[in-house]
């Protein structure tokens, strides 16, 4: 899968890109970084698809867990060794190793289900188990149960809470009232609202998904953050 040698020219200095969605490491790179990013060898990605149930997505070989591929979930996969494939998952371009056993080059496989009213998605996973890292396969994160929210109404979102402030909706107004499908950012933290007034979240605090009063959630932060609303974001839909 590495590209034939052949010479690159930069147009600027090397720049630093967040490792989270490009594809880079000490030895290889995404051939689209090519002109912008130095690396010993570029490498274009070859497409495959999630065949398990789910498939946990590490840092690095039996590392941390930060994400995971569901089943028939596309992964573009840049190198293969020891049993584990580098790459991204295409529908957020998140970086990572999966156990290439997982990976399958092409199946006749289930699509991902949908929803016109997010929330009414997200509700669905009240009383997972928290899982860090997880989209809904071994359990389910804050960040995961609110990009599989979105999805699932054909709102595209990126992986992690700090993208998500960063790329999705409008900010509120302050004093602003909330309603049903705004986001709420916490310090590392996020949720949708249900009404005005509940939260619906994935929690480590609790160890699963729930609704709970806005109130409580701020209240229990607020215990080890100066502030701990840092935004709230509406989505037009």
């Amino acid at each position: 899968m590495t590209v034939p040698r052949q010479s690159f020219h930069l147009t600027g200095p090397s720049q630093t890109l967040d490792p989270r969605v490009n594809a880079v490491r000490g030895d290889l790179a995404d051939i689209a970084l090519a002109g912008i990013l130095f690396a010993p060898h570029y490498a274009a990605p070859v497409e495959r698809r999630c065949a398990a149930a789910f498939a946990p997505m590490f840092d690095q070989p039996n590392g941390v867990q930060t994400s995971e591929l569901l089943q028939a979930e596309l992964f573009q996969m840049f190198d293969i060794a020891g049993g584990w494939a580098w790459g991204f998952s295409a529908h957020d371009h998140y970086v990572g190793y999966v156990q290439a056993d997982a990976l399958v080059a092409d199946s006749a496989l289930p699509t991902e289900p949908s929803a016109a009213d997010p929330v009414s998605f997200a509700e669905t996973f009240i009383g997972m188990t928290y899982h860090w890292g997880g989209r809904g396969g071994a359990g389910i994160d804050c960040s995961g149960l609110i990009q599989r929210a979105l999805a699932a109404a054909g709102i595209a979102a990126p992986r992690d809470s700090d993208m998500q402030q960063n790329a999705l909706g409008a900010t509120l107004a302050q004093g602003e009232s909330l309603k049903r499908g705004d986001l709420v950012f916490f310090p590392g933290h996020v949720g949708i609202m249900a009404d005005a007034s509940t939260l619906i979240h994935a929690t480590r605090h609790h160890g699963k998904t729930l609704a709970e009063p806005l109130a409580d959630v701020i209240a229990r932060i607020a215990i080890d953050h100066a502030v701990p609303v840092v935004e709230r974001k509406r989505i037009a839909r």
